[in-house]
């Protein structure tokens, strides 16, 4: 199987394959500020920028479809609803967030679709962090878009700060039923994020797509777990109910958690009626860096049934997405070898 990724981490970028030896890499400055607390470095400027989450995206050969998901992480426009928390994303804010910053954010992350896919329209996309129906219409009005063909699934989710899922497919399918999967923590005051659910058809398959948005970890890794566990079961159970064994299954999304972690290995993928192959399992490095260390919060899982399918997957990243800490430069060191390579970058070892 020929499967592509990429290596991004103050390096130029390069891409690897998954038939050469494992990529071997050692961090000597994993301790070091990387100038936004708590965040990761992928990202330019996140309030205004791309994402400091990394798209992920799966090319299947046959059917042929090219499939992502992406947390464009607070999309959101400068209109106050009152209905929702969004008061850290208006002009009046601490943020300033006003129509130059928000064009500014669609710009660039239009420039991210655009490269995604060399320029072709993606098949389908799900996404997160979506304040409204409105934000992702203005996304597609942006000139990389002009002649798309996508439908939206979308609807206001329950989510307190109104950030939600959405799946965009294009004329390649046609819809046969949508459902927004509701998801209620026994227990707890603040509702989540709906599992976006569309089946669609295309000429010779059934497909059945999932964008999911799982609770966060804020309070503890261990202290929120059960959450995203409930998530796990809830989704696991709509399919065993609503899923046909011959249909095939595609489920991505920020699952604020890893795939070892109990919520998606000990939960999700024990499903009976289908068997599940999560994508990200055995990639090395991930969509998303937490100081200092790459990991995959977002993650495509699919049914065996595509697994042949699957053409290249992983995720994608330029270096013109990426954030550089100034710290970083204290970094004397950082060694990335794979194949018994080492590359060179301003004089250092990478």
């Amino acid at each position: 199987m020929f499967r592509c990724f990429s290596l991004t981490f103050f390096i130029p970028f390069f891409v690897f394959c998954q038939d050469i030896n494992k990529t071997e890499w050692s961090q000597q400055c994993v301790n070091i500020d990387g100038g936004k607390p708590n965040r990761t470095y992928g990202g330019n400027n996140w309030y205004a920028g791309f994402s400091d989450h990394l798209p992920i995206f799966c090319e299947f050969e046959s059917p042929q479809i090219f499939t992502m998901f992406y947390n464009v992480e607070n999309l959101f426009d400068t209109i106050d609803d009152p209905i929702k928390n969004d008061n850290s994303f208006l002009p009046e804010s601490a943020k300033k967030w006003n129509s130059i910053k928000y064009y500014r954010k669609l710009d660039n992350l239009e420039r991210v679709f655009a490269a995604i896919n060399n320029l072709e329209y993606p098949n389908i996309i799900g996404l997160c962090e979506v304040e409204n129906k409105l934000v992702i219409e203005d996304l597609l009005k942006q000139p990389f878009f002009v002649d798309h063909t996508y439908s939206i699934i979308h609807q206001d989710s329950p989510d307190g700060r109104g950030i939600d899922c959405a799946i965009l497919f294009d004329s390649k399918f046609k819809l046969i039923t949508e459902e927004f999967i509701e998801i209620k923590i026994p227990g707890s005051s603040k509702p989540t994020r709906d599992i976006v659910y569309a089946k669609l058809q295309t000429e010779s398959d059934t497909i059945n797509v999932f964008v999911n948005h799982w609770p966060s970890r804020w309070g503890g890794t261990k202290e929120t777990e059960h959450k995203r566990v409930f998530a796990a079961n809830t989704l696991k159970e709509f399919i065993e109910k609503n899923i046909n064994k011959s249909e095939k299954v595609i489920i991505m999304g920020d699952f604020n958690d890893y795939p070892f972690n109990e919520s998606l290995q000990n939960t999700l993928l024990k499903l009976q009626k289908i068997k599940l192959i999560n994508l990200m399992s055995n990639l090395d490095l991930g969509s998303y860096n937490y100081r200092g260390g790459w990991g995959w919060l977002d993650q495509i899982i699919i049914s065996e049934n595509l697994i042949k399918n699957a053409k290249q997957y992983g995720s994608f990243s330029e270096q013109w997405m990426m954030y550089y800490p100034e710290s970083s430069l204290r970094c004397k060191r950082r060694t990335y070898c794979t194949n018994k390579k080492c590359y060179q970058h301003n004089g250092n070892c990478y």
